[in-house]
């Protein structure tokens, strides 16, 4: 009869929450105002954030460029998985290495926001750019080869109406690289190459809560702020409780806590990063939503965990939870050059730098109880444009997490403020691409070209320096927190 009266609930509380996120949440660009065109000079598949950046880079440059994203909206992981927390790319000093549009972005918002905000600052990017067309609930059909050349693709809304687009050039700027794979790219899956298993690291369930005392939340960090505990607050964003949410115990084995990283929003609530599930194959859209739906039924154990448990939470309640999950990893794309580990540990530089970074390897757990087995260092490292080009696909670049690189490498390529910068760079990439009436397979073995475009790059704000221009790897003043604390 427990059981019985607990699965009502929790399916009760199922149906409330995407009742809320129904009511809720708008989309934050539909057509803009321009129906799709037939022919454009660049597409950008994904709506993610280094989407977005392709996407602007390109109009920037007076291309004339259509952004699709499948979801509702775009924005990716931080509109519909409700990240409000960026983690950067520092310097030996504090300087921000990201730069460019990611740095406009940042400028708007800091490290800790409002996702609304977030939404706002996304919305203005877009509609300043008159020759970019935005559609949303539009998917990728089919692509059109000639041979291995991309030549167009068949977009079809989720009313099924279909349409034919054809451009010079393409960037698959999805999470799970689903434009490249359904042209054939070779990839790996998870931590495939590893010989272990295909498993994907953890994806999240962000949940927004009410009732928090922001006073007693800090009083209980600062009282365990101690060098054998992890904890900290840093504007609107604390995290401290992963002695507590460990003793968690959900009915469902795929589920565990980790820590409760807090970001308070404008309106009083806050966006609690914690709940884990495991065995989620992020390319699968049914495998996500089976997670999500198994995460939602042990939220009312949940929150009765922290009202007991956690201080400052005695009076919390679940006001919603994200639309969608937080997937960290999926594909990896086999493109003219893989990053690997020593890459980002050793801090290495490349002839065709299109980006600089510094963040940590951040591999979250694969399996419960699993630690991230880096440590929390840093060293400044370049991002060749290579890992950009995908093998045997020509007029196709991808960037986010699926680029080139091993899974340890993506875990810290993987990061927003990276991607962003990524797509920054390929979409200056195309629309040289496009001017020189070449392609990026060409320009990834051409020095001339690449130095053309990390001057147009640097004109636009970006920051190239030369990694070699940095010390050893050290640590940044809150390093021993940010593995508890990332996204």
């Amino acid at each position: 009869m427990e059981r019985q009266t607990y699965m009502r609930t929790s399916l009760a509380l199922l149906a409330a929450l995407s009742l809320v996120v129904a009511l809720s949440w708008a989309p934050l660009t539909a057509h803009a105002g321009k129906p799709i065109p037939d022919h454009v000079q660049v597409v950008v598949v994904g709506g993610s954030p280094a989407g977005i950046a392709a996407a602007v880079a390109a109009a920037r440059a007076g291309m004339t460029t259509l952004l699709v994203e499948q979801r509702e909206e775009i924005g990716g992981d931080i509109t519909l998985s409700w990240l409000n927390m960026l983690d950067l790319n520092h310097g030996p000093t504090g300087q921000q290495l990201t730069r460019g549009i990611f740095g406009r972005v940042y400028r708007e918002l800091g490290q800790t926001f409002d996702v609304d905000h977030a939404r706002a600052v996304f919305e203005n990017l877009v509609r300043a750019q008159p020759t970019l067309t935005v559609v949303t609930r539009t998917r990728v059909k089919a692509p059109i080869m000639r041979g291995r050349v991309l030549t167009g693709v068949v977009l079809i809304t989720e009313r099924g109406r279909q349409r034919t687009v054809t451009a010079d050039e393409f960037i698959d700027a999805t999470d799970d690289a689903s434009l490249a794979v359904s042209a054939h790219t070779p990839f790996t899956v998870g931590r495939e190459e590893s010989g272990l298993d295909r498993r994907m690291q953890a994806a999240t369930l962000v949940l927004r809560l009410a009732g928090i005392d922001y006073n007693g939340v800090r009083h209980y960090i600062r009282k365990v702020k101690r060098p054998d505990r992890i904890g900290g607050i840093w504007n609107r964003y604390a995290w401290g409780y992963g002695e507590i949410v460990t003793q968690f115990r959900p009915q469902n084995p795929r589920v565990a806590a980790y820590d409760l990283n807090l970001g308070w929003q404008s309106d009083g609530t806050v966006l609690v990063n914690s709940l884990h599930v495991f065995d989620v194959d992020g390319a699968n859209p049914q495998s996500v939503g089976e997670a999500r739906a198994q995460a939602v039924v042990e939220l009312p154990r949940f929150m009765q965990f922290l009202r007991m448990r956690a201080p400052g939470f005695a009076n919390a309640y679940l006001v919603g939870a994200a639309p969608h999950l937080y997937v960290r990893e999926t594909r990896h794309l086999a493109c003219l050059y893989k990053m690997e580990a020593e890459d980002i540990l050793e801090g290495h530089d490349f002839w065709d730098r299109v980006a600089v970074a510094s963040y940590p390897i951040d591999l979250h757990p694969y399996i419960p109880g699993q630690m991230n087995p880096f440590r929390v260092s840093r060293r400044v490292y370049a991002i060749p444009f290579r890992i950009l080009v995908p093998r045997g696909i020509d007029r196709l670049m991808v960037v986010g997490k699926p680029v080139g690189a091993t899974y340890i490498a993506a875990g810290s390529l993987r990061v927003i403020p990276t991607g962003m910068a990524m797509g920054e760079a390929a979409g200056e990439a195309a629309a040289l691409a496009v001017r020189a009436g070449t392609t990026p397979m060409r320009m990834a073995h051409s020095a001339a070209l690449i130095a053309i475009l990390q001057r147009r790059l640097v004109s636009m704000g970006a920051y190239l320096p030369s990694p070699e221009q940095f010390s050893s790897p050290w640590q940044h003043p809150q390093a021993t927190t940010a593995s508890r604390a990332s996204p």
